[in-house]
């Protein structure tokens, strides 16, 4: 019947508007791909039919094709927000419990990925990026089914070292009227961090902990002895406090003779926390000199874990990270995979895809290789949704719901017309 015509036309022409909705609605989704409704005549014959008289029965929806044409990139200044230029699917693992087993890859052209606090890269939906394992020097290690792994950026390199040696060259003052606040030599009162007149100079020393922490510690100078006529040489004391605590012994005594340089000992002074932690205070290049306290050279040789200070990502996908002042080390090469009948991957949603039985199992790669894209950093790859065309598209589509609504009200009008006929 004709009113089964136009309802299908009704349908297939709603199915057109839902489509095409469906592609402005995600114009702005990252790594989306477009879809268009495709539609085939429907025509009931038989044997005894006559062609040249038949008519068809409207029309019916075949499927929602997918558009896997290339998406605008766009420059984003994210190191790891990816873009695929080219034919591929990044590999990414669903973030599963974890006493579950291995879930199935989720492929997807959506690249906007960050590191979280284990350094691993992921996406704003927890899934893992997956990577080829290589070398340092970023050369490919094994690119086999099953040894990609997620792609994972230790946020330090390397093993903390807590300090046991500073080094420390100073220049102290032969002038007591260069003594900066201390009152008197040797100090009337007993040394205090806070009360600035018992000493003559401080300067801040580095130390790290066992953990590679930076802890707070400093050095105190005191005058203790001026030269004599019988005795030219001069004498100062040194504390050091770390973290707030003064170390044992109370002091490290120097010794300088008439020409300032250091006398009666290596300069090497030894002090330990109540902790147990020790520490050698070095200062056999500390003299005495005509003007104020100075610090000429100061180091330490303990350390913390190298932090990463940068991180690129060349086009073959390979991840390159430095720490510290060191060089880029290599630690990973992205996965890129292409199925032989994309349109049969399974839509799962959030610009994500699964492999089916028709859409072919799926070949792995790296990017640059034979029949795959290259991989731009720094950038994303927007919907590949023309909007104005959707709008053009949607129009149309709007009204052929129309006409096919018009149909059906002519066809309802035959209908009542016949049954309004009177004998």
């Amino acid at each position: 019947m004709s009113i089964n015509t136009a309802l299908s036309g009704l349908s297939a022409a709603q199915h057109d508007i839902a489509a095409t909705s469906h592609n402005i609605a995600n114009v702005g989704t990252i790594g989306f791909r477009g879809s268009r409704a495709e539609f085939a005549d429907v025509f009931n014959s038989s044997p005894y039919s006559i062609s040249r008289t038949a008519v068809g029965s409207g029309v019916q929806t075949l499927r929602t094709a997918m558009q896997f044409s290339q998406g605008s990139v766009v420059a984003t200044g994210n190191t790891l927000d990816l873009a695929i230029e080219g034919q591929g699917f990044f590999a990414t693992e669903p973030a599963v419990g974890p006493n579950s087993a291995k879930p199935e890859p989720i492929y997807t052209r959506a690249g906007a990925f960050g590191l979280n606090a284990e350094g691993v890269a992921i996406n704003a939906s927890g899934q893992k990026l997956l990577a080829w394992p290589v070398s340092v020097e970023g050369d490919a290690l094994s690119q086999v089914p099953g040894s990609a792994t997620p792609l994972t950026i230790p946020l330090t390199m390397g093993s903390p070292v807590g300090t046991s040696t500073v080094a420390l060259s100073v220049d102290l003052p032969t002038d007591n009227a260069m003594l900066g606040t201390q009152a008197a030599v040797p100090p009337a009162a007993a040394f205090d961090p806070a009360d600035p007149t018992t000493y003559a100079a401080v300067t801040a020393v580095p130390i790290f902990d066992a953990k590679g922490n930076a802890v707070e510690a400093a050095a105190y100078f005191i005058k203790t002895a001026n030269p004599t006529a019988g005795n030219p040489q001069t004498d100062w004391a040194v504390r050091l406090v770390v973290a707030g605590e003064p170390l044992t012994p109370a002091q490290g005594d120097l010794t300088f003779d008439a020409t300032g340089a250091l006398s009666g000992g290596t300069g090497a002074l030894s002090f330990t926390a109540a902790s147990g932690s020790s520490y050698t205070l070095d200062l056999t290049e500390t003299q005495l000199a005509d003007r104020s306290f100075e610090v000429n050279t100061v180091s330490q040789d303990g350390k913390s874990a190298s932090a990463l200070t940068s991180l690129e990502v060349d086009a073959s996908g390979t991840v390159w990270a430095a720490y510290g002042a060191g060089s880029p080390v290599a630690m990973g090469q992205v996965v890129l995979v292409t199925f032989a009948n994309p349109q049969a991957l399974r839509q799962l949603g959030a610009s994500g895809f699964a492999a089916t039985a028709d859409s072919g199992q799926p070949v792995a790669g790296t990017a640059g290789d034979s029949g795959f894209g290259i991989i731009r950093a720094g950038a994303l790859e927007h919907a590949n949704v023309d909007l104005t065309e959707e709008l053009v598209h949607l129009i149309t589509a709007q009204r052929n719901y129309q006409a096919s609504a018009k149909a059906m009200e002519t066809s309802n009008s035959l209908m009542q017309t016949i049954m309004n006929i009177r004998s």
